[in-house]
């Protein structure tokens, strides 16, 4: 069988469109959200008390069992005042919303032996606390609005 350069082009651009471009993570549409979060505020800067906070995301896809690659859409990590259990979150304002799209966390992925990462240290600037403990949780919204919400987690604060 004999193929042109035109059939041969179109081929190549099949293969390149099917597969993934990633080292490692794998693919796959995301449907699971999952926040690892450190327990205590962090010092971000040289002044001393709190100032932030550091969580690891990570997607999940179905029939992945590792993290995966955000190749679109938007990831948020929201901060709320006080411990709330998830029924609360989406009827309370945050205090504070880091938003990254999939550009934003390209240089932020690092591979674990939990799959493709992300590890955020995210300053609160001027959305101080005034509680003695935060929740924070991570968000996914799809390029079509559907979102994912992570477990919420508490992180302990000290008044700086």
């Amino acid at each position: 069988m004999k193929f042109t350069p035109w059939v041969l082009g179109a081929l190549g651009w099949v293969a390149v469109l099917t597969t993934g471009c990633v080292t490692g993570g794998g693919g796959g549409t995301v449907s699971e959200i999952h926040l690892f979060g450190v327990p205590v505020a962090l010092n971000l800067d040289s002044i001393p008390g709190p100032d932030g906070i550091g969580v690891r995301i990570y997607a999940s896809a179905p029939g992945v069992a590792r993290g995966v690659v955000i190749r679109s859409g938007v990831l948020q990590v929201l901060l709320f005042e006080g411990a709330l259990d998830a029924g609360e979150l989406k009827a309370t304002a945050a205090l504070k919303v880091w938003s990254l799209g999939a550009a934003a966390l390209k240089p932020l992925a690092a591979e674990t032996s939990l799959g493709v990462g992300y590890q955020l240290a995210l300053r609160w600037e001027q959305a101080i606390p005034r509680t003695a403990v935060v929740t924070v949780v991570a968000r996914y919204q799809r390029p079509g609005g559907e979102e994912f919400w992570s477990t919420p987690n508490t992180v302990s604060v000290a008044v700086k």
